[in-house]
This record gives structure tokens, sequence and C-alpha cells, in this order.
């Protein structure tokens, strides 16, 4: 009776957690983000012709560490557009500018229509600005680690391109030292994945067999 009563909490315990985790877990990653505001600019000259891209965005979100924007691109301008770039300049409080990222536009045809999406991280970001631009000034000095952009020809405020070469480590199809992390990262992941694809009641035999009842 006692290991009975004893397999019964712990039938209890695993449930209620389940539940309250669940719950918790869809409302406060609801709650950690909330809505930017901002503006766009659509003008903008492509091959020495001043035109114009339609450019909508469908989201944009941030917490207090990072963020993702989603912009749909189409192209009403009656050309085709192999290579154009949005840029992005997050602001926080006061105006103050975070950070500017920018998205590549590719291989988009007249009437065509594409959805782009930009994580970022940066703390207390509350509005954006959005323009079409040519190119992406340093574009080959920039590589990524954790999610931040380092641009060689600007860290802490001296140019170490000619040492760190970005394009390298880009074309190396991982950035640097989070490769390693990435892949422990990927593993863990999965064994996540397999942990949440074991129905509870598995668990529940897992804790009779330990609680002795079977």
């Amino acid at each position: 009776m006692k290991k009975l009563q004893t397999f019964t909490i712990y039938v209890l315990i695993i449930v209620g957690f389940f539940l309250v985790s669940t719950f918790l877990e869809g409302e406060l990653i609801e709650q950690m983000y909330f809505q930017l505001s901002g503006d766009v600019s659509e003008n903008f000259e492509y091959n020495g012709i001043n035109t114009s891209l339609d450019v909508k965005i469908l989201e944009a979100k941030a917490t207090r560490m990072n963020g993702y924007i989603t912009a749909r691109v189409t192209n009403n301008t009656g050309m085709k557009i192999d290579k154009a770039y949005l840029k992005i300049d997050l602001f926080a409080k006061k105006d103050l500018e975070a950070i500017s990222r920018y998205m590549e536009i590719n291989d988009l045809e007249p009437g065509q229509t594409k959805d782009y999406k930009l994580k970022f991280r940066a703390g207390y970001v509350d509005t954006y600005k959005v323009a079409v631009k040519n190119d992406f000034p340093d574009e080959d000095y920039i590589f990524e680690i954790f999610g931040y952009e380092i641009n060689t020809k600007s860290i802490f405020g001296l140019d170490l391109s000619n040492y760190i070469d970005a394009k390298a480590i880009k074309a190396a199809g991982f950035n640097g030292v989070t490769s390693v992390f990435s892949f422990f990262g990927k593993v863990g992941n999965r064994f996540v994945v397999i942990a949440k694809s074991v129905p509870w009641w598995g668990y529940v035999g897992a804790l009779a067999i330990i609680a002795g009842i079977i």
C-alpha cells in the first residue's frame, strides 16, 4: 500500500509538472516579447534608376536581450533585382541607435514576393527604421559569433582586418569557435526533442519501475 501511495504521488507530480510547465512556458515567452514600432523607406536607386520596392513589416518583436523582424518584399519595379539589401536600424529609448543589420534581397523577379526574417541581439530596442540599399558596407569584414556581428575593421576601435579574415571564417561554413558550441547545442537539442517525444505515461512507467511497483 505504501508503494502504491508513493507511485500515485509520483504520477500526480509528473502530470502537474507537465501541465504547469507547458502553461508557464507559453505565457512567459509570449509576455517577454513586445511589439516594436517603426517605419519603412522604400525608395532607392537600382542600376542608376530611381525605383521602389513594396516592403511590409509582418512582425517586429523583441525582448530586453534579442528580437526578430520579418519583412515581406514585393518587386513591383518592372526589373529583376539581382542583389540588394534591407538595412534595418534598431534604436533604443530616446532614439539612441543600438545596431544596424542588413538582409540580402536576391533573385527577385518582377512581381515576385519573398519573406525575409532577421534575428538580432540587442538590449532595450523599441523602434526600427528600414531602408532598401544597393550595397552592404564592410560586408567582407563582418562575421557572426553568438548572434553578434563582429566587424574586423572596428574591434574595440582597432582595425584588425589584416589579421582576421572574416570572409574565410564565413566560407568555412561555421562562425569560428561557435562551431564547437553549436555542435554540443545540436546534440543537447536532440536529447531534448527525444525527451519531449516520450509520452507522460512513459515517465510514469519508469517511475513505477523505480518505485518497485512493476
